[in-house]
């Protein structure tokens, strides 16, 4: 058997630690606002072990930077332990994502003078998922946008809205023209 000398161990165990303290910072450093990675939402449960009952902490995050969902599972000390990315069925957009698109819609210039003249507000929030080569196909997590009038009773316009990109692929969205869009 080969030895392993004392400073190559301590080495070794500061790179773990330090790795260890860096990853629950990270995952810390995630919340409703931050980018790339942001926290859609969490809870609190138990999952069963064959050393019995386990709490844990479950955060869906959409990764931004990789167009990517995660559903992350983390001990009650802050360890991550587990993590699935969404391949099919992509997590709800949280209320921070549906705020940020319509965000990008006041700000946009062709629309400020539309909202401003019709006194418009926004609404929806729906995800828009198309297939490869789309503006909302894989790489994309759109958003579609109402612009409604004051009394939310007359449609002005829909729009899609990448989080990603962040930009307005779809300044008018018309279903029909979009088939086996989801």
């Amino acid at each position: 058997m080969k030895r392993v000398s004392a400073p190559l161990l301590a080495v070794a165990a500061t790179l773990v630690f330090v790795t260890s303290i860096q990853a629950q910072q990270l995952s810390s450093a995630i919340d409703e606002n931050s980018r790339p990675v942001r926290l859609l939402r969490n809870w609190y449960d138990t999952i069963k072990t064959p050393r019995g009952e386990m709490p844990r902490r479950v955060d869906i995050v959409y990764d931004y930077s990789k167009a990517a969902a995660f559903e992350r599972w983390h001990s009650m000390d802050g360890r991550m332990f587990f993590e699935r990315k969404f391949v099919l069925n992509p997590p709800t957009p949280s209320d921070m994502e549906i705020e940020e698109a319509f965000e990008i819609v006041r700000k946009d210039p062709e629309m400020i003078p539309i909202l401003r003249r019709f006194n418009a507000v926004l609404d929806g929030g729906f995800l828009i998922e198309e297939g490869r080569g789309k503006a909302c196909g894989p790489g994309a997590r759109c958003l579609l946008v109402q612009v409604l009038s004051p009394d939310r009773s007359g449609l002005i316009r829909v729009m899609g809205v990448d989080l990603v990109k962040m930009n307005i692929p779809y300044r008018t969205f018309v279903p029909s023209e979009h088939p086996g869009v989801k």
